[in-house]
Formats: structure tokens, sequence, C-alpha cells
């Protein structure tokens, strides 16, 4: 099991997960932990070449942390001013749960001098929804299987995206936001939108909710604008990009726990059931792709779905539950679906 000091270590090195980064945080937070956590303190400190750090000066600055985690404001004096700069060495490292909660890099004066590819990654288990939260304000879900990535310091206000993720992003008309895939680029000044970008799949999507987005191409160097309700598609292919007018809250009601069809093809309707339930869904026949369906589903196993589908439509299905391997992993669920004759 992960020891207080495993997960700080992997703080330190910026490859932390956030499960991490809410053990740490924690911890700070935490003044039970305060004597292992100076002498945690003092031995970065020992190491980065420092002087000697006082007891004083340790309890000061723990103080400090849990001043700024808890979100208090803290109040100036001429002891602080002192240490500031002293220990700006050994506090880049301890600190870093702390950047995400606001102003704590400001307060002491410090930079990620040398260090600033430190970046923090937030994972979405498959078939599962996560919510997240940006140093920014920002916030938004991931789907099944997607991850974020930003930089700690969250100067430039850019993320790395993968699977879908939808975004709720916080105005600031002095600084934009962009979200980068690796088909994409997307740039908000403050928005609501939906990003899709699987490495598995054909196409990357971008959807918007509200306000304006700019969307340029890294293979092309094309670059297109959206206004709400307006869906981007983007095909790896030909690398060809093309608008559509949609209802946006068909295509992003996934974060509310919904899968909305308005007159879709049974195609579009398989590929979003493989990305929410991470499994296979094999249409056999182009007659069957083109069945046009109407539905609303509200966390429905797919199984359950499929039987619903058939209800409608003259289809018939078979599901072929997962089977493991011998090192314990399992296939993916897989469905086939067909035109009843």
């Amino acid at each position: 099991m992960d020891t207080k000091q495993d997960k700080i270590a992997r703080f330190k090195t910026g490859r932390f997960s956030f499960n991490d980064y809410l053990s740490v945080a924690s911890y700070f937070k935490n003044e039970s932990l305060d004597e292992e956590l100076k002498q945690m303190l003092k031995k970065d400190w020992d190491k980065a070449g420092g002087e000697g750090m006082s007891e004083e000066e340790l309890e000061l600055l723990l103080d400090q942390l849990h001043l700024q985690i808890g979100k208090e404001e803290p109040s100036a004096s001429s002891d602080r001013s002192r240490f500031q700069l002293r220990f700006a060495r050994v506090a880049v490292w301890l600190l870093l749960p702390a950047l995400l909660f606001g102003a704590t890099l400001a307060y002491f004066g410090i930079k990620f001098y040398g260090h600033t590819d430190a970046w923090a990654e937030i994972h979405s288990p498959i078939g599962a929804r996560t919510k997240f939260h940006l140093p920014d304000g920002t916030e938004g879900w991931l789907n099944g299987g997607a991850v974020v990535k930003y930089p700690l310091d969250f100067k430039k206000r850019e993320v790395e995206v993968s699977g879908e993720v939808w975004f709720d992003v916080v105005h600031n008309k002095r600084k934009k936001f962009r979200v980068k895939t690796p088909f994409l680029d997307v740039d908000v000044l403050g928005t609501r939108f939906n990003v899709v970008a699987y490495e598995n799949e054909d196409i990357a999507e971008v959807i918007l909710e509200q306000g304006r987005v700019n969307v340029s191409c890294q293979a092309t160097n094309e670059e297109l604008t959206l206004q709400p309700d307006e869906q981007l598609i983007y095909c790896k292919e030909n690398r060809r990009m093309e608008k559509r007018h949609i209802d946006s809250k068909a295509y992003t009601s996934w974060k509310d726990g919904l899968l909305i069809f308005r007159n879709v093809p049974m195609a579009e309707l398989a590929k979003r059931l493989e990305r929410k339930y991470n499994s296979e869904i094999i249409l056999h026949g182009d007659e069957l792709k083109a069945l046009i369906f109407r539905a609303t589903f509200e966390d429905e196993s797919l199984e359950k779905i499929c039987s619903m589908l058939a209800s409608v439509a003259p289809i018939r299905y078979e599901v072929h539950k997962r089977t493991s391997h011998q090192d314990g992993t399992f296939d993916r669920e897989r469905v086939e679906i067909w035109l009843k004759e």
C-alpha cells in the first residue's frame, strides 16, 4: 500500500493521479500530521542545500499551508516576508496541493524555477462519468475513459484532452482558454462546449452549446468558428472539417446520465453507445446503419437499450458477454445487430 511519502514523492515529479492529489491535499489540512510533515519539509530543505530551518520557521510555514489550503486569507507580517524567499526552493515542491486552491504562489513570491513541466492528470474510469474543476474555476465532465491534463501553474489556461469531455469555461476576455487534442485545437474566452477526441475513432468532434469557439485543424491549418447548436466533424482519413446545425443538448446530455437521440441513423447511435459502455457494436448491413431512431435513455444497461430498440424497430440482436483472459483482463462486451428478414 502506498505511504504518504510515496504519494508526496509522485507529486514532486508531477506524475500523480487525481487520488494522489486528494490524499496529499488532505495531509496538509490535517493538523495531527504536522510533526511528520515538518520533518518532510526539513528533509527537502536540507537536500536543496539550504541552511538549517528552525522549529519556529517550520511552524510558520505549516501555518501558511493550513491557511491557504483552507482558503483563508493570510495576514501580512515581517516574519512571513523574511522567510518567503528563503524557503522558496523547498516550498515549490510541497506547496503543490495549495496551488490548485488559489493564491499561494503569489503570496510566497514563488515561481517554478526550472520545474515548469509539472502537470496534473484527471482520469475517468471506463463506464463512469467524472466531474472536474480546474484552477481558474472552469469545470466540466469526463466521459468514461477520458483524460484531461493541465500544467499546475495554469498561466496559459491550456489543457490537453483525449476521449469525450464537456467544458463550462470561466470567462476571461484577457486570456483565452485552449483545449488541445491530437487532431484539433479549440480556443474560447468563456463558453460551454463538448469535445470528442478518441484515438481509435475515425472522426473527432466539437459541439457548441453556448458562446463561440474557434476550431483549428493541426493537419491543414484550417480554422472554423462555431455558433451555438453547431457541430464540427473532422474526418481523419481525408483531413476535412464539416459544420452541421444540431440540437447540442442531444449530444451533451451524457454528462447528466441521459442519452438523447433525435432522428439519428443507427450508425451514429451505435457509436455513442460504444463510447458510453466501452463496448463493440457490430451492425450488419448498410440498410440497418441508415435506420433512423428517436429515443431517450437514462442509465439503462446496454442489453436493456437493445431490447427497447428491438421493441420499436424491425431488428434482432445478440449480446456476447465479456470473456476473461489468463492475464486477468477482459474482452469488451460485444453486440451484433441485424435487420429482421
